[in-house]
């Protein structure tokens, strides 16, 4: 398992070293482009930046090796279909499994996940769901997972990705103040759910460093923080927490590093359920997947997210989780995903002629009515020159519509009703 490594919303200015000759302003953190514009609910303005700025960050000694994964990061963000699947293949992330397929062990049958999961969590007060930060189809569950763990008297919802905005008591949609990786308009609709659901919802990650060589230290502030915001507020307390990677692990692995869930277990006592999502799903290639997935897939026991289960309480997982989830192969329709709509259950909607003018890059967004500009929104899409205009993915209900540049609104609002 990888070891997280976020990208916080705060980070030093990191000053490009300049000859004499050069008289270029020093480059920022790439995150860091038009902030202001961002978080007042233009997220073009910061892409269309790095855009600008492509060639300067690619030669820079200090951010060559970053650069791609963020400018990835944000085109996740902003709905392009294929963009995660290249950020895995970054020879940070890239994976380099064993050749062929391994068979799925005798005995275990494919259960879907949100089910397999509720099972489980009926049974503990914990579950820790590791995801890839990178792969917005690994949020896809989150909807519907909150809505079955509050029928089973779930109250409260932790992530790594929160900042502490979101448990201030005005809080009520998300926006680009509420975490880095709930730009992701699926994270960000996985928070409304949450909010209108009654969740608790918490900020436990830290900022801090710690002392030199302690690689456990933002882990253990990670647990006690749960601890302590969590549990010695509410002895009986139900929680999902939403960690990333190998944050879920609970085996510390021979490095010495200690996961967050493996410290939670033992200052807690109770024992999570812990569920890897990032290993079981598809890459750019075939020789990046895990053999297992390879396998799965090419014998159709993947036709939606699964978890391989033997009997009652035997689950298909490594020795730091209990479960890996199998996800579908990707098909895109009219530039989206599909588990968009074969999962979270959302609808093809076109986008109206009136947002589509424009020759620039423009991104379309989509708002639940009543909410602002400035929130993240139910969906967006980018619109480019010469390429093919693709839809917006929206559940059932009331929306206004509008265009972007990365200088201000170029068209709207249109209001869309999805049945």
């Amino acid at each position: 398992m990888r070891l997280s490594l976020p990208l916080p919303p705060v980070v030093v200015l990191c000053l490009l070293p300049l000859s004499a000759q050069d008289t270029r302003p020093p480059l920022p953190f790439p995150g860091l482009l038009k902030q202001s514009e961002r978080e007042a609910g233009n997220p073009p303005a910061t892409y269309a930046a790095m855009l600008e700025l492509d060639a300067q960050y690619q030669a820079s000694p200090v951010f060559a090796a970053i650069y791609p994964e963020v400018r990835l990061n944000y085109e996740e963000f902003l709905g392009v279909p294929d963009a995660g699947l290249r950020a895995m293949s970054l020879p940070a992330l890239r994976s380099t499994p064993s050749a062929g397929e391994q068979a799925i062990p005798d005995g275990y049958a494919p259960v879907e996940a949100v089910t397999a999961i509720a099972r489980a969590a009926a049974g503990t007060r914990l579950v820790i769901f590791g995801e890839e930060h990178h792969l917005p189809q690994t949020r896809c569950l989150y909807e519907a997972l909150l809505r079955r763990l509050w029928d089973l008297g779930y109250r409260w919802l932790a992530a790594e990705a929160f900042t502490p905005d979101v448990m201030e008591e005005g809080f009520r949609v998300p926006d680009y103040h509420a975490g880095y990786y709930t730009m992701d308009p699926v994270f960000a609709s996985a928070v409304r759910t949450a909010r209108v659901l009654g969740y608790r919802l918490v900020a436990y990650d830290t900022s801090e460093r710690g002392p030199p060589g302690d690689g456990s230290f933002r882990d253990r502030t990670q647990a006690e923080n749960l601890k302590r915001l969590v549990f010695d507020v509410d002895p009986g307390a139900k929680l999902l927490v939403i960690a990333g990677r190998g944050h879920a692990a609970e085996v510390p692995p021979a490095d010495g590093w200690t996961p967050m869930a493996s410290l939670l277990k033992e200052i807690t006592g109770m024992d999570p359920f812990k569920l890897f999502a990032p290993t079981m799903s598809e890459r750019s290639t075939r020789e990046e997947e895990d053999p297992l997935y390879r396998y799965a897939t090419a014998h159709e026991l993947v036709k939606v997210p699964v978890v391989f289960v033997e009997g009652d309480s035997r689950w298909l997982g490594s020795g730091n989780c209990d479960a890996y989830v199998f996800w579908p192969r990707v098909k895109v329709v009219d530039g989206r995903p599909n588990w968009m709509g074969s999962v979270m259950g959302r609808k093809r909607t076109a986008i109206p002629a009136a947002l589509k003018r424009g020759e620039e890059l423009r991104l379309v967004q989509a708002f639940f009515d009543g909410e602002p500009g400035s929130a993240v929104p139910v969906d967006q899409v980018l619109l480019r020159a010469g390429e093919p205009v693709p839809a917006l993915m929206l559940p059932p209900g009331v929306f206004w519509l509008r265009t972007l540049d990365a200088q201000a609104m170029v068209a709207g609002p249109v209001e869309v009703t999805v049945e």
